[in-house]
C-alpha cells in the first residue's frame, strides 16, 4: 500500500514541478514577465488549495480508494491539456484545474497512508511519502528539463500528464484499505465530520505554522534556477544544480526527520525546529556564492521536507478526529498552507521588479520564521493505537455503513 500510493505522489509532484523547466519557452511565446511567471506557480497552489476539505468529504463519502484515482486522472488529464494551450489564459486556468486533481490525491493519499501505519512508524512512513513527493520534484525540476529540451514545452506536459493517469489507474487497481474498515470504503457525511475536522483547533494552530515554510518552499524550489541564472549570473549548470539539489535534498530530510520523531515520540519540536531551519537555508540564498550556491537549496529541501513529513502524523494521531475523516483533517491543514502557497509566491514576484531579489528572499526567510514561531503555542498531538478506530471505524461510521 505504501509504495502504490507513494508511486502516486511522485507524478502528482512531477505534474507540479514540471511546469518549472518550460518557464523560458513559455515566456517567449506568451511574453511573460517575472510576476507573471510566479502567478503561473501560484496559479497551481490556488486550485490545489480549495479542494482539499472537498476531496475530504469526497473520501468520506466514496472511500478512499475511488478519490485517490479520481485526483490522479484529473490532474494527469488538465496536464495533458496544458501542452495544448494557446495562450497564457487558457494555461493558467488549466493549472488551477491541476492543482485541483493534486490536491484531492494528495491529502488522500496521506490519510491513506495513516490509516495504515497509525501507531506503526507513522513518521516514518509519512516521511518515505514526503521523500517520494521529493523525488517527483526533482524530476520535474530537473531531469525534465532534458525532456522539454527533447520534446519541446507542448509534449513534454502531454508526456507527463499521460503518466499521471496511468498511475491513477494503476493506484485504482493496487489500493485496498486495512481488513475490517468498512468505514474507510465510504459513510454518510455527517455533523460529527464536520464538528471533529473544520472545528478542530489542534488542525488550525498546525496549519498556520506551517504556512510561511509551505508557501516558501515552493517559491524558491522553482524559481530558484532562474534567480540563480537571471538574478546572479551563474550559469546553468550551477543553477540547475541546486534546482536539482532542492528537491533531492528532500529525500533524507524526510525519512530522518520521520524517524527522530518516531524515535523519541515528539512531533511539535521536530516540526518548529525543521521550519526554523528552513528560513535559514532562504536568508543563506541571496548572499551564497558560486562555488557553494547548493548549501542553502540542500538546506530548504531537507528542513522543509523534514518539517512536512512529522507535520502530516498530527491528523492521524489527534484521538478527536475518526478514521474516515482523516482525509478531510489532512486537508483543512493543507488548505490553511495553501493560502501561503498562494501568496508568497506571488508577492515574492511583486517585490522582484521595485526591490530586487534579495529583498524577495529575505521576505521568504523572514515570513518561514515567523509562522514557524506560531508552532510553539500548539499542543502535542495524542497517540492514537493501531487498533483505535482504524479497523473499525467510528461508531457512527460502523452504523451508516
Amino acid at each position: 500500500m505504501l509504495t502504490v500510493v507513494s508511486l502516486g505522489f511522485v507524478l502528482m509532484t512531477l505534474n507540479w514541478f514540471d511546469i518549472a523547466p518550460t518557464f523560458g519557452a513559455v515566456s517567449d511565446e506568451f511574453h511573460m514577465k517575472i510576476p507573471q511567471v510566479a502567478l503561473l506557480i501560484s496559479a497551481f497552489v490556488a486550485g490545489y488549495g480549495i479542494c482539499h476539505i472537498p476531496a475530504g468529504f469526497l473520501s468520506t463519502r466514496l472511500g478512499l480508494r475511488a478519490t485517490l484515482v479520481i485526483g490522479l486522472v484529473l490532474e494527469g488529464a488538465a496536464a495533458m491539456l496544458s501542452g495544448f494551450a494557446g495562450n497564457y489564459g487558457l494555461l493558467l486556468v488549466l493549472r488551477i484545474v491541476c492543482g485541483v486533481g493534486a490536491s484531492i490525491y494528495a491529502g488522500i493519499g496521506i490519510a491513506a497512508v495513516s490509516v495504515w501505519f497509525t501507531g506503526r512508524r507513522h513518521a516514518f512512513a509519512l516521511g518515505v511519502v514526503s521523500a517520494t513527493f521529493s523525488l517527483g520534484a526533482a524530476l520535474g525540476l530537473y531531469v525534465w528539463a532534458d525532456v522539454v529540451g527533447a520534446l519541446g514545452w507542448r509534449h513534454a506536459l502531454v508526456l507527463s500528464g499521460v503518466l499521471c493517469v496511468l498511475a491513477g489507474l494503476v493506484v485504482g487497481v493496487v489500493f485496498r484499505v486495512p481488513p475490517g474498515a468498512g468505514s474507510l470504503a465510504g459513510v454518510s457525511l455527517s455533523r460529527k465530520a464536520v464538528r471533529e475536522t473544520l472545528g478542530n483547533p489542534l488542525l488550525w494552530m498546525y496549519g498556520v505554522a506551517f504556512l510561511g515554510g509551505y508557501g516558501a518552499y515552493f517559491a524558491a524550489s522553482q524559481l530558484l534556477q532562474t534567480y540563480g541564472e537571471d538574478g546572479r549570473g551563474f550559469g546553468s549548470g550551477v543553477a540547475g544544480a541546486a534546482a536539482l539539489v532542492i528537491g533531492l535534498a528532500g529525500i533524507p530530510g524526510s525519512v530522518v526527520a520521520g524517524w527522530l520523531s518516531d524515535r523519541f515520540g515528539r512531533r511539535r519540536p521536530v516540526v518548529v525546529a525543521m521550519t526554523a531551519l528552513q528560513a535559514v537555508g532562504l536568508l543563506l540564498v541571496p548572499v551564497a556564492g558560486a562555488g557553494w550556491f547548493w548549501v542553502p537549496a540542500f538546506i530548504v529541501g531537507f528542513a522543509f521536507n523534514g518539517s512536512f513529513a512529522v507535520w502530516q502524523t498530527v491528523p492521524g494521531e489527534d484521538r478527536s478526529v475518526s478514521p474516515e475523516n482523516i482525509g478531510t483533517a489532512v486537508g483543512l491543514m493543507l488548505s490553511i498552507t495553501a493560502v501561503g502557497g498562494f501568496v508568497l509566491p506571488w508577492v515574492f514576484g511583486l517585490i522582484v521588479p521595485g526591490a530586487g531579489y534579495a529583498v524577495a528572499w529575505v521576505f521568504l526567510g523572514v515570513a518561514t520564521m515567523v509562522f514557524a514561531l506560531v508552532g510553539l503555542a500548539g499542543r502535542e498531538p495524542g497517540t492514537r493505537p493501531a487498533e483505535e478506530g482504524v479497523r473499525q471505524g467510528s461508531p457512527d461510521a460502523v452504523e451508516a455503513a
